[in-house]
């Protein structure tokens, strides 16, 4: 009879090693039991991945004696040469007992050449900073401004000490949550990255201008929130100078006033999400508000008006859109093919006037739809020959629990003479099983397109 064999043990030792990049740590040396073989394998695998996710409420100081340990004795005994990536994420648990212990990490992990560092201390649950003092935040060591060996840097939850400017001459991709994020600071970095394509940035309100200016970025993400220390009238300036920027993100506070130059020929994604306007007059509705957001958006429209994928991905980025609607004559955005929209108790009229000045959309996708009941007849012949013409797919997420989504989605039957599939997910209570009575009623709707494909699911399904 012929042996069994070990396959698994008999493969290289760099593909079982890359088969344990994808564990964290803990399943990692848990497979010491596997053979002889796998009693060492840990040691030296150059992936190093502490993942911990503790209930907030049941959180207590042995889970943080426990973690402290073992990352501790994994350090203590790896035997590696160079480590390719380290990631700690620890949620709900840390607090300035940690530092010490996450200082010798870092160190740890800068004096073995590290390429893919990730640092991730959120508070699940808790929007953003918002509870934070600026003490109780976690400051990366300076060691880590040194790291020449690093390409893609994530920092959540903690934040950046920088004197002068660090030698990331290879660093990619820079991810930073943190609690205060000065343009000063962002020069410094900017400057010390000089292959820096990635820049993902989400900061409380410090109340200062932002500056970036860079030949190299392709990605750029900017989301700026505030905590306790509430509202301050004076909003700064945001100027961005990125040439050869592909895709750009903003999202959270208002600024005062946008400059976006040089990057209008080379960018193809843009997303917007701002949050609701704060509008200086106390006494005033948010009205005054989103003519507010409006003007804002104003400033950035020449920048993204030839885009091929657009994301309004917050209601009142669309109520934005639509005061300017009301208050201008816009241009078609001729290049967009993709187009997201997040609305909630916007009218149907509304949103088919949003929809007539994107002529050549090909993929439409609806986010959490809402609105008060309106007649299609209404205003149905406002519509031009060539509204949703290329319309070919689209997904609508949505409560289903007022009847102005279904006057949309027969306003898109209707007139969506390409469409292929019209893909609609209900979420909210009882998600799990989609009302057969919606489900008759959206199926019975008459549709131009013969070839047109109507896909109702929970939104819990798959894809």
């Amino acid at each position: 009879m012929r042996k069994h064999s070990d396959r698994l043990s008999e493969l290289p030792e760099s593909l079982i090693h890359h088969v344990l990049s994808f564990l964290p740590m803990i399943d990692v040396v848990s497979t010491t039991i596997l053979s002889k073989r796998w009693n060492n394998l840990w040691t030296t695998v150059p992936c190093l991945n502490f993942s911990y996710n503790f209930d907030s409420e049941k959180v207590n100081r042995a889970h943080s004696h426990s973690v402290r340990n073992f990352v501790n004795r994994v350090l203590m005994f790896w035997r590696g040469t160079k480590i390719l990536k380290f990631e700690i994420a620890i949620h709900n648990l840390y607090d300035l007992s940690f530092a010490g212990d996450f200082d010798l990490w870092v160190r740890f992990a800068v004096e073995y050449k590290v390429e893919d560092l990730s640092i991730d201390l959120s508070y699940l649950g808790v929007s953003n900073w918002e509870d934070s003092e600026i003490e109780d935040v976690y400051w990366a060591p300076q060691c880590l401004n040194s790291c020449s060996s690093i390409r893609k840097l994530s920092l959540k939850g903690c934040n950046l000490q920088i004197n002068g400017s660090p030698t990331w001459n290879q660093l990619k991709s820079l991810i930073v949550d943190g609690f205060g994020f000065g343009g000063g600071l962002t020069n410094q970095i900017l400057s010390g990255s000089p292959r820096l394509e990635v820049f993902e940035l989400s900061f409380v309100e410090n109340f200062a201008d932002l500056d970036i200016q860079s030949t190299n970025l392709k990605k750029l993400k900017i989301n700026k929130y505030f905590n306790e220390f509430g509202y301050n009238s004076s909003r700064p300036l945001l100027r961005i100078c990125c040439p050869n920027l592909e895709i750009l993100e903003i999202s959270g506070l208002l600024y005062d006033k946008y400059f976006l130059t040089n990057v209008v020929s080379s960018l193809t994604d843009a997303i917007l999400g701002f949050y609701e306007p704060l509008y200086d007059n106390d006494d005033d509705d948010d009205g005054g508000g989103i003519v507010l957001l409006g003007e804002k958006i104003w400033q950035i429209l020449p920048t993204i008006q030839h885009v091929d994928h657009l994301a309004l991905s917050s209601t009142w980025c669309v109520k934005g859109f639509l005061a300017l609607l009301k208050k201008y004559l816009l241009s078609p955005f001729p290049n967009v093919k993709f187009l997201k929209l997040e609305v909630c108790n916007i009218e149907v009229s509304d949103m088919t006037n949003l929809l007539g000045i994107f002529p050549n959309v090909m993929m439409l996708v609806i986010d959490d739809y809402g609105g008060s009941p309106e007649k299609l007849l209404e205003f149905e012949i406002e519509l031009s020959n060539s509204f949703l013409l290329r319309l070919k797919t689209i997904h609508i997420t949505s409560p289903l629990s007022d009847p102005s989504i279904f006057g949309v989605i027969e306003l898109l039957l209707k007139h969506a003479t390409m469409l292929e599939k019209l893909v609609i997910r209900k979420w909210g209570m009882g998600s799990r099983k989609f009302p057969v009575k919606a489900a008759k009623k959206l199926l019975s709707m008459p549709r131009s397109s013969p070839t047109a494909k109507v896909i109702i699911k929970s939104k819990r399904s798959s894809s």
